[in-house]
């Protein structure tokens, strides 16, 4: 018999699921349940795999108090993310005291690529300034100079082509954008962008962007690489947006940037440091969109990642690959 670690959510979900990976696996499934209180599952010494999954989130303290008793569990094997992000140095020494990681990468990519659209497309057709408007009860149109260009003559740099830059090339190609993907594997049949260039390349490409999003996870070799010197090789007018980690774009030079037009507006879904503090000028700036780190919120996130997990699981059972190890942080 196998113990796992599960959420009173996904536990009350997943009976038929886990009873068919008995029969077919033939080893018996009974979960620990964890409930968002104080309190703790009776069989810490037997729970083996551990799913920390997306309805955590719905209260950030529940996450940690979970992610805490993961420490104390002495026989812990293998957990399971019901999301992609693994930057979080928690992540790192559960790699180091030997216990198997993987994760959910794609089970959000959609939703956050479409809200990366959804922020393109309200700058693109300034949509900041008349919600301006709109609450001063001002009926007024932009000025003839200030009318935005069609997206078919303009660029996208998508820095970290993964699942969730791959389908946002895909929709913003269906708007008639020209995208430029940056990653370090060469181009591939299934590939959505227009053009696949490797990081090397980056500094050129910036100079063609009208757009940069960045999608890419936060690594050493990602944190602060879009810095002043970057921001400044974008042509006037670009625009910025970050759907995946602050610490990829130093905040402050961006900052400098928005204030002074040189790039004419951003939208962030991620900050530097979360939660903003209150008194950064990223939010009074009118040609700043921000949500707080919620462009992944979606009603279908939780049963794509349930489903990965129980592949995983069941794969886990039978001395197979897990499909989304994690190696490193």
């Amino acid at each position: 018999m196998v113990r796992l670690l599960l959420t009173s959510a996904v536990t009350n979900l997943s009976g038929a699921d886990l009873a068919a990976i008995t029969d077919r696996t033939g080893v018996p499934i009974a979960p620990a349940v964890f409930v968002d209180d104080e309190s703790v599952p009776a069989e810490l010494d037997e729970i083996e795999i551990a799913y920390a999954s997306p309805d955590l989130f719905t209260e950030i303290d529940a996450a940690w108090r979970f992610f805490d008793l993961l420490d104390a569990l002495p026989n812990l094997g293998w957990a399971h993310l019901g999301f992609a992000g693994i930057d979080h140095p928690r992540f790192g020494a559960m790699l180091d005291r030997g216990v198997r990681l993987s994760n959910s990468p794609g089970a959000a990519a959609e939703p956050i690529a479409h809200t990366a659209m959804a922020g393109l497309l309200s700058l693109a057709r300034r949509l900041p300034f008349y919600a301006q408007r709109q609450h001063e009860h001002v009926w007024q149109r932009l000025p003839t100079e200030a009318i935005a260009p069609d997206l078919s003559r303009q660029t996208l740099v998508i820095y970290g082509l993964g699942t969730i830059g791959s389908e946002l090339a895909r929709l913003a190609r269906a708007f008639g954008l020209h995208v430029i993907g940056v990653r370090r594997s060469p181009p591939r049949p299934e590939d959505t962008a227009d053009e696949i260039v490797h990081p090397d390349q980056f500094d050129e490409v910036l100079r063609r962007a009208d757009w940069l999003a960045v999608t890419a996870n936060l690594t050493t070799e990602t944190r602060g690489a879009i810095n002043a010197q970057r921001l400044a090789l974008l042509p006037p007018g670009a625009h910025v947006i970050n759907v995946a980690r602050g610490p990829i774009i130093e905040q402050a030079a961006l900052i400098e940037r928005l204030q002074s037009g040189a790039i004419a507006g951003a939208y962030l879904d991620v900050v530097e440091v979360e939660p903003l503090s209150a008194d950064s000028p990223l939010w009074d700036l009118p040609n700043v969109i921000l949500t707080p780190h919620a462009s992944w919120a979606a009603r279908g996130n939780a049963d794509r990642a349930r489903a990965i997990f129980l592949s995983n699981l069941e794969s886990w059972l039978t001395d197979e690959t897990l499909s989304t190890e994690v190696r490193e942080r």
